[in-house]
């Protein structure tokens, strides 16, 4: 993949995402650095193989054209004129950053199948871990992570049944389900991201990202939305809102990507209620069939130590509000590892 870099495509090119010029305009899709992947770790390296066994599985997905080189569009007239730089095919370079995104995953995949594709992921970053040290210790201490982490997928898998007593009604994922309807997730965390796979009747159909306010510090949402979100996904996002029908009160705004593949990419600043910057893709097929999952407010009920296992890292937890806290002390606290209560 070329390297260099288009000063016309500035607002698409930033320190994690790179593009190549060519003579006609076009640009090579977009390629991610370590430290600021979409999925909140290393560029996936897959081979040849891998993807040749996926498309057989699932289908192949029609080869993307180049991402189109902006051009300048003005409306208005002497003062009142003007100008920005728009994204000819918004749809292609929000599909090469949907690919980007979604890695390894397909439509379609059952429970098992993306659990395995999440050992997989362990098993590289294990594999990566080992070639960096030929410090006994240092080795030992990475087979114990790869056990503890593999270890963690086999209990991330949530069936959506009340009969199961499940407590994600007033998590940062409560709009994304319903219950005893043949939903499922399986979800995994690292230091800085959350990532929550949804199931409808045993298949894939949509993956939520959840960036907690570590991952960038000090950025507001429009900054991460200008400076990482558009780069990654296009700079022309569709601004939409979703409003009660009853009262036309406006629950949410957020941005909306539509990809050549069908799939939609969204997002959320739900910092205010989860302390959570969120990116969600789903299959656009599916969606017409489920209807839209929007976040449009907590629900009512008791924010448990069970959720906050999950969407809180180890300095990171949740109150009975659902706001982030991350003051280690007082999450030891509201986990009862200390006596007496928060303030």
């Amino acid at each position: 993949m070329k390297r260099s870099i288009c000063a016309t495509l500035v607002f698409l090119v930033g320190v994690s995402m790179q593009a190549g010029c060519d003579k006609s305009g076009e640009t090579e899709a977009p390629e991610l650095d370590n430290e600021e992947s979409l999925v909140g770790s290393r560029e996936e390296v897959r081979g040849e193989d891998e993807e040749a066994a996926l498309d057989a599985s699932y289908g192949e997905r029609p080869e993307l054209p180049p991402i189109k080189e902006p051009v300048e569009k003005c409306t208005g007239k002497g003062k009142a004129k003007e100008c920005k730089m728009v994204d000819p095919t918004p749809d292609v370079t929000a599909a090469h950053g949907a690919r980007k995104l979604m890695g390894r995953f397909r439509w379609g995949m059952d429970v098992r199948t993306v659990m395995a594709q999440l050992e997989k992921e362990i098993e590289d970053e294990y594999a990566e871990k080992q070639a960096s040290t030929k410090d006994a210790m240092q080795q030992d201490k990475n087979r114990d992570w790869k056990r503890e982490q593999i270890a963690e997928i086999a209990k991330s898998h949530v069936k959506f049944e009340t009969a199961a007593h499940h407590r994600w009604g007033v998590s940062l994922i409560s709009h994304e389900f319903k219950d005893d309807d043949g939903e499922e997730m399986v979800w995994i965390k690292t230091a800085t991201m959350k990532k929550f796979f949804f199931f409808k009747d045993g298949q894939l159909y949509k993956i939520a990202y959840a960036y907690g306010l570590q991952a960038w510090p000090g950025m507001t949402y429009q900054q991460i939305l200008d400076d990482k979100f558009k780069k990654w996904f296009g700079p022309n996002p569709e601004a939409k809102f979703e409003v009660d029908p009853e009262t036309q009160i406006k629950l949410i705004d957020y941005m909306q990507w539509n990809t050549a593949d069908g799939d939609r990419l969204r997002a959320f600043d739900m910092t205010a209620v989860h302390g959570a910057f969120v990116i969600s893709l789903v299959n656009g097929d599916a969606e017409d069939r489920y209807g839209s999952r929007l976040p449009t407010g907590l629900s009512h009920g008791e924010f448990t130590d069970d959720v906050n296992d999950v969407l809180g890292g180890s300095d990171i937890c949740y109150d009975e509000q659902g706001n982030m806290i991350e003051d280690p002390e007082k999450c030891k606290a509201i986990r009862g590892d200390l006596e007496g209560e928060v303030e």
